[in-house]
C-alpha cells in the first residue's frame, strides 16, 4: 500500500513552470536563458573564497569545523551589525541572527508565525517561491494592488482593515520579479500604516547591494523597527552556495525562531559564516563587490538597449536602477505562457510572469521576467532578438 499521507500545506504545493523550465534547460547549453535568477558563474569568486578559507582556518583553526551557536558565529554577527548600520538599521544583539540563506530565514519566520488559513499580504506581482513557501504552511496569500513603485499604501490599508493578517511580505528594493524600487516617502507611509495597525512587515532585501545608478533609500525596516523583520543575504554578492543570510527581528520573536531553528538545521555552517565574516571585513571583499556591480551594470545596459531595439510596439518595460531583473508587459491578449515551449525549442528561455502572482493568473499571462545576470554579455542581444521575433509573431 502506498504511503500517501501529506501535510495540509504540502498538499497544496506542487512543482510548476519554474521547475519545468529548469528541467528543459538541463543539457541545453545552446539556449540563451533569461529564466534563471542566479549570479553569473564567471563572477563567482573561486580564488577569493579559497583565500578566505585559508585565512579563516589560520585565524580560528578547527573551531570553524565544529558546531556553533544557533544565533550565529560571533565575528559574523559583529560584521553584520556594521553592514546593517550602513543601511540605516540599528539592531540590538538579541534581535540579530544568521540564517541559512535568505530563504532559510523566510522559512523559519513562517514556522514561527503561520497557522493554517492565516493571511499573508503580498504585493503584486511578487517573488514566486515565497508564495509557494507561504502556501506550504497552508496560509492564504492575498495580493495587494501595486504600481511601478511598489505596494499602494491605500490598498494596503484597505487589506489590513479587511483581513486579520499574520504579516505583510514586501521586496522594496530591486524587486524580484519587476526590478522596481519603492521610494523613501512611500516606505515611510507603508511603515506608518503597519505601526498603526500593529502589523509585521517582512522585508526581503537580498538585492540591495546590486545598485548601478541612483541614490539608496533607507531600508523599510528603519522606519518601523519594532514592526519589521528584515532579511538580507550574501548569495548575490559572495556566492549562493555559502548559504548565509542575515536577519533582524523583534527579540521576543527571535527567541521562538532560534528554538525552531535548533530542530531544523541546528545552526548555519560555522565554516561558511567565518568565510562570510572575512569577506565583509576585507578590502578584497569590497573590491569583488565593486567588480560585480560594474559587470552587472554593463549587462543591464546591453539588455536595455536590446529590448529598445528589438521588442515590437505595444510592449512596456522600465529599466531598473539595480538588481537582476527586467520586467516586460505585453499588449492585451499577448500570452507569454503559450510561447514558452516554442521559445525553448528555438533556443531562448524566459520566466512567464504569471508564476509571480498570488491571484488568478489569467489576467497576467502577458508578462515575463528577464534575468540578465546569468547570461553572457555576448549572448544578450542575440537572445533578445530571438525572443522579440517570437513575441512579434504572437502579439
Amino acid at each position: 500500500m502506498a504511503l500517501s499521507k501529506r501535510s495540509r500545506g504540502a498538499a497544496g504545493v506542487t512543482s510548476g513552470p519554474i521547475d519545468d523550465i529548469f528541467a528543459a534547460l538541463a543539457g541545453r547549453p545552446d539556449v540563451v536563458s533569461f529564466a534563471v535568477g542566479a549570479p553569473d558563474p564567471a563572477l563567482l569568486p573561486t580564488e577569493l573564497v579559497a583565500t578566505l578559507s585559508q585565512a579563516v582556518i589560520g585565524r580560528y583553526g578547527s573551531a570553524v569545523l565544529q558546531y556553533g551557536m544557533t544565533q550565529g558565529f560571533s565575528p559574523l554577527l559583529d560584521e553584520a551589525r556594521n553592514l546593517l548600520h550602513d543601511r540605516d538599521i540599528r539592531c540590538s544583539p538579541d534581535s540579530l541572527h544568521i540564517s541559512t540563506g535568505g530563504s532559510g530565514a523566510l522559512h523559519n519566520v513562517c514556522l514561527a508565525l503561520l497557522d493554517p488559513h492565516d493571511v499573508v499580504l503580498v504585493e503584486t506581482p511578487t517573488y514566486g517561491p515565497a508564495i509557494k513557501e507561504f502556501r506550504s504552511h497552508a496560509a492564504t496569500v492575498v495580493a495587494v494592488p501595486s504600481d511601478d513603485f511598489g505596494v499602494l499604501p491605500e490598498a494596503l490599508e484597505e487589506a489590513l482593515v479587511r483581513y486579520d493578517v499574520a504579516f505583510v511580505y514586501l521586496l522594496p528594493t530591486f524587486q524580484n520579479p519587476t526590478g522596481r524600487t519603492m521610494p523613501a516617502e512611500r516606505r515611510e507611509r507603508i511603515a506608518e500604516i503597519a505601526v498603526r495597525h500593529g502589523t509585521l512587515i517582512v522585508e526581503d532585501d537580498v538585492y540591495t547591494d546590486l545598485r548601478y545608478r541612483g541614490v539608496p533609500a533607507p531600508a523599510l525596516a528603519s522606519f518601523a523597527p519594532d514592526n519589521s523583520i528584515y532579511i538580507t543575504s550574501l548569495s548575490k554578492t559572495l556566492a549562493p552556495a555559502i548559504r548565509v543570510g542575515i536577519t533582524v527581528m523583534p527579540a521576543d520573536l527571535l527567541k521562538t525562531v532560534l528554538a525552531l531553528k535548533q530542530g531544523i538545521d541546528m545552526q548555519t555552517s560555522t565554516y561558511c559564516q567565518a568565510i562570510a565574516a572575512e569577506f565583509l571585513r576585507s578590502s578584497a571583499g569590497a573590491e569583488h563587490l565593486a567588480y560585480v556591480v560594474d559587470a552587472y551594470s554593463a549587462k543591464l545596459d546591453i539588455l536595455g538597449a536590446a529590448v529598445q531595439r528589438h521588442l515590437p510596439t505595444g510592449f512596456r518595460w522600465v529599466v531598473p536602477d539595480g538588481g537582476m531583473f527586467l520586467w516586460i508587459e505585453g499588449p492585451p491578449g499577448f500570452d507569454a505562457d503559450a510561447l514558452l515551449e516554442e521559445a525553448l525549442r528555438r533556443g531562448v528561455a524566459f520566466l512567464p510572469g504569471s508564476v509571480c502572482y498570488a491571484e488568478d493568473v489569467a489576467d497576467h499571462r502577458n508578462t515575463m521576467r528577464l534575468s540578465f545576470a546569468n547570461v553572457p554579455r555576448e549572448d544578450i542581444d542575440r537572445g533578445v532578438a530571438l525572443l522579440a521575433s517570437i513575441c512579434a509573431g504572437a502579439a
